[in-house]
């Protein structure tokens, strides 16, 4: 996997990207990573500027989130400001290659969220080590 000059470990886990959510435009341009949320795979788009992860309305739902007891919170977004509370919630970073990472994070859910998922810095990004190398769309992960 990735290592430092002394040959440490710094992730070991990798996975390729999409340029693009499939069924979007480019307007959903980023780096789209493979997750999974509670054990529900899906694609999210990495976002080191969001401070939390966000997951759509249906796939909260779907996942219970929504029902569960959360700390209230209002996001501001590119979307504008949206209600909604911060709730605990398994998430994988799914690897091709090596392993993938599997950690207890905080997410906001909301019922109005009209966007799709993403992965953000507080609570998620904050608690791995990662890189990306955008000649051969690889994300590289591990725990820190």
């Amino acid at each position: 996997m990735l290592c430092w000059r002394d040959g440490s470990v710094f992730a070991t886990g990798m996975s390729s990207y999409l340029d693009e959510a499939p069924g979007h435009p480019a307007a959903a341009a980023g780096i789209h990573v493979r997750v999974a949320f509670e054990g529900v795979a899906t694609l999210a788009l990495l976002d080191t500027g969001a401070s939390w992860s966000v997951l759509t309305a249906e796939l909260a739902g779907e996942l219970g989130l929504l029902e569960q007891e959360g700390e209230p919170l209002t996001l501001s977004s590119r979307v504008g400001r949206i209600e909604g509370k911060l709730v605990s919630a398994r998430i994988a970073l799914l690897a091709d290659d090596g392993d993938s990472v599997e950690l207890d994070s905080t997410v906001f859910v909301s019922r109005d969220w009209p966007a799709g998922n993403f992965i953000g810095y507080s609570g998620l990004l904050e608690r791995i080590r990662f890189a990306v190398d955008p000649g051969d769309n690889r994300f590289v992960f591990g725990e820190r």
